[in-house]
């Protein structure tokens, strides 16, 4: 009994937590009004490449997506689009209603399956995209569900085998229907002969020396006055009745036959493509189930545009800090949004927004709301990188909320959206509140707001409210949980600048405002007097302190300006130092290409020398290997040089600034020594007691702490022997990995997976060696000069691991 009790009260609480989550299911419909969400969402489809993506991106919501792995998966495609660039919008195209015939037995058309065609074509080239693709980490990679795309290289060869490019069945679909052809032709051919004969005998009969078809039948236009002289039959006549349209007797005949063909070929033209809609038919459960890949493709690669085209952020939804860098509202043209920056640290509960009418606090607000919504929806959004988005629901009171129809007031259509918020609202949700208080008398909207704020504070839901009323904006700076903040205002032009100036109060300008809008000077004049002092006091001391503060912002604005060109510019000569090393890299690589050519010449000329029965060539041999030494040592100086630049590559200026007293290990070894000395161009390290005489480049510099005390760290410092994976013939992933071994083992692993490479459909492959010294690298590049199924070699690009990876082209 005691435990169908427990289970009863779980059942309730279940029930309870159900209700509750329909309850924010329903209310995410009234906040997407609210907010503008669907004029939002309009943006993102725009970049969708068919209705696929459209219908996607319209059933997201923060309750039945996971954000993390779908925002994985954009940022995972931006990489690929910049590698790759987007695919063909072929494997978009929506072809769910010829698949919805097929499904309801309908025939399906000629023109039909020549877009199946298109549809499937370009399903082929995304895979084939894909699976070209290298990415090191396939475990939960967006290149696992495009590869469970089906393979339908025997329906697209059967289309191209049936259907020309006319949409039209071809001749050679089936031997019956050639021959249909073929006889209709000469049928044809017949009848047109005929007529061109009967023609050139009755010209005086004839209206036009032509003929026309009627109900499908030749018939040629005889004079109305004349047909009694005529065999035949008549097929009709002219709206005037002066020509008849006349079948004479001896086409009779073959007009039969050809009726009698084109009736054959429709035949057998419908069960050609009932046949290979039966082919279709087989693989509907696939194609449906492949559809819905690509709907959730075609919107992913959608938010993919967005980010790259709008400047959009990939922000993972996470954690409870909430913070809005150089946040836009998307419905705002770029020209004239102003970014907002606002931040609600995990230690405070709320931010109260003060300031004039016009200053942008609504749209502050909607900023906020959607920025969260669509972040947790999966979407990017339009946000500087340093972002942080907590795993809110959101709850608004936005707008105007009046109703006719409800029969609400202003003031009680804001209490009814309120106390909604604050029934569903708890500790993982925010509440965005536009003008609290607002609607009626201010003495007792500033009771009712500090209540609710009161509340709030007590059930710790986070929120951000806008006000105008005093006491609000007093109470908001003299509580610790809270931050003050207001929408900047120029007290010179009295024009709001619409940006959020955090823990600052704002002034309201109401006098300003009124009289830069025409209202009398004496009027306002009477209006100060009945102003408490107190009052006045508190506005000029807040008007002051926003001046200074929107002065300090200007010039923080003009220093961020500066760090960010500066920072953008270090990039910019980061990356083209990092190329030109890269360039230096492949110069080296083709010096000894040159160098191996010579040294081959070299050999031969050698052995016609040795063979040569008519000369005395001693000191000739003497010579040639002298020079073949001198080659030999010239491939180990640009060798070494190759060696030197992967180190530079490779290791940061902190890991290669070594000095004595420090703790460093070698690049490509596990031993962990100190520094004594550094003699000219060698570091002297003690390995416990033992000294060596190493080159700076051999050497890699450690904190010694984290190497001793770390196990993890320890793991980093060394260089894992991972072995090789050896494939079979059916080669699925196009990589091999080297790491840890000598250039004899990488050399051997290396040998075997290019077998493989050319007995799969693989034309390109990844040897990833890492960077280190550079040796093991160039080992492998010494390898692949001489191998004849190598037809080009080369670094990888960044996103396909940089110098620590060597791209083959078989």
């Amino acid at each position: 009994m005691e435990e169908f009790g427990r289970n009863f009260d779980k059942a309730l609480d279940d029930k309870s937590l159900n209700e509750k989550e329909h309850e924010k299911i329903e209310y995410f419909g009234f906040l997407k009004n609210k907010i503008e969400y669907d004029l939002v969402l309009n943006k993102y489809k725009t970049y969708c490449f068919s209705a696929l993506g459209k219908e996607y991106l319209e059933s997201l919501s923060p309750y039945n997506i996971d954000a993390q792995q779908e925002l994985s998966y954009v940022s995972e495609l931006c990489d690929f689009v910049r590698a790759n660039g987007y695919p063909t919008s072929d494997a978009f195209i929506d072809v769910r209603p010829i698949l919805q015939k097929i499904a309801d037995g309908l025939l399906v058309e000629g023109e039909e399956f020549l877009l199946l065609l298109r549809f499937l074509i370009g399903v082929k080239s995304l895979r084939e995209m894909f699976k070209n693709q290298r990415l090191f980490n396939l475990q939960n990679s967006v290149v696992n569900f495009v590869l469970k795309i089906g393979n339908y290289d025997e329906i697209i060869d059967r289309i191209r085998q049936v259907i020309d490019d006319n949409g039209k069945v071809k001749d050679s679909a089936s031997l019956l229907l050639k021959n249909i052809r073929n006889e209709y032709s000469e049928t044809l051919r017949e009848i047109r002969k005929r007529v061109e004969r009967f023609i050139s005998q009755h010209q005086n009969l004839l209206q036009e020396n032509t003929y026309t078809i009627k109900n499908d039948r030749y018939v040629l236009p005889v004079k109305a006055n004349e047909r009694g002289k005529l065999k035949g039959i008549v097929h009709g006549s002219s709206s005037s009745g002066s020509t008849l349209y006349f079948e004479p007797e001896e086409l009779i005949q073959l007009n039969d036959k050809l009726r009698i063909l084109s009736e054959e070929e429709a035949k057998e033209v419908a069960r050609i493509l009932r046949e290979l809609t039966s082919k279709v038919f087989d693989r509907l459960q696939s194609l449906l189930g492949d559809i819905e890949i690509l709907k959730r493709l075609d919107g992913l690669f959608a938010k993919v545009r967005y980010v790259i085209e709008k400047g959009g952020q990939i922000i993972f939804p996470g954690g409870n800090y909430l913070k809005l860098s150089k946040a836009r509202h998307p419905l705002i043209p770029e020209d004239k949004v102003v970014p907002i920056d606002i931040e609600l640290p995990t230690d405070k509960l709320g931010i109260v927004i003060t300031g004039p009418n016009t200053g942008g606090k609504t749209v502050s607000l909607k900023t906020i709301a959607l920025s969260i919504v669509l972040a947790r929806s999966g979407f990017p959004i339009l946000a500087g990188e340093s972002s942080r988005i907590p795993n809110y629901d959101v709850y608004v009171d936005i707008g105007d909320s009046q109703s006719i129809l409800e029969n609400l007031s202003t003031f009680s259509g804001h209490i009814v959206n309120i106390a909604k918020a604050l029934r569903l609202a708890d500790e993982n949700s925010i509440v965005l509140i536009d003008e609290l208080g607002s609607g009626t008398d201010p003495y007792e909207g500033s009771a009712i707001a500090l209540g609710i704020i009161e509340e709030l504070i007590a059930r710790r839901v986070k929120f951000i409210v806008t006000t105008h009323l005093t006491p609000v904006k007093l109470y908001s700076m003299s509580h610790d949980k809270l931050i003050t903040a207001s929408m900047e205002f120029d007290p010179e032009t009295l024009s709001p600048k619409y940006r959020i100036l955090m823990n600052i109060p704002g002034a309201s300008h109401a006098f300003e405002i009124a009289q830069k809008y025409g209202l009398d000077s004496r009027i306002l004049e009477r209006a100060k007097e009945h102003l408490d002092e107190e009052h006045v006091r508190i506005e000029e001391l807040i008007k002051n302190l926003n001046k200074h503060i929107s002065e300090l912002e200007q010039r923080k604005r003009e220093l961020e300006n500066t760090l960010r060109d500066y920072q953008k510019q270090k990039r910019e000569f980061e990356e083209k130092y990092k190329l030109l090393k890269i360039k230096k890299m492949e110069e080296f690589d083709k010096e000894l290409r040159e160098v191996y050519k010579d040294i081959q010449k070299a050999k031969r000329d050698l052995q016609i020398t040795l063979q040569s029965k008519n000369t005395e060539s001693e000191q000739l041999i003497k010579k040639r290997l002298k020079e073949i030494e001198g080659e030999v040592k010239h491939i180990e100086e640009v060798q070494e040089k190759l060696e030197k630049v992967f180190y530079e590559t490779a290791l940061s200026e902190e890991e290669k600034s070594i000095g004595i007293g420090d703790s460093v290990t070698l690049v490509d070894g596990t031993a962990i020594g100190k520094v004594v000395d550094i003699k000219g161009s060698k570091v002297i390290v003690d390995f416990n007691g033992i000294k060596l005489e190493v080159k700076p480049e051999k050497l890699k510099k450690i904190t010694l702490p984290n190497v001793l005390n770390s196990e993890s760290t320890k793991h980093q410092t060394q260089v894992p022997k991972i072995p090789a994976k050896v494939y079979s013939s059916g080669l699925t992933k196009n990589e091999i990995d080297v790491r840890g071994m000598t250039v004899e083992e990488a050399v051997e692993k290396i040998d075997e997976f290019i077998d493989q490479l050319l007995m799969s459909d693989f034309t390109i492959g990844y040897i990833i060696h890492g960077k280190g010294t550079g040796k093991l690298a160039t080992g492998i590049w010494n390898h692949l000069r001489h191998d004849r199924r190598i037809k080009n070699y080369r670094f990888g690009r960044p996103d396909e691991g940089g110098v620590g990876v060597t791209v083959i082209e078989l």
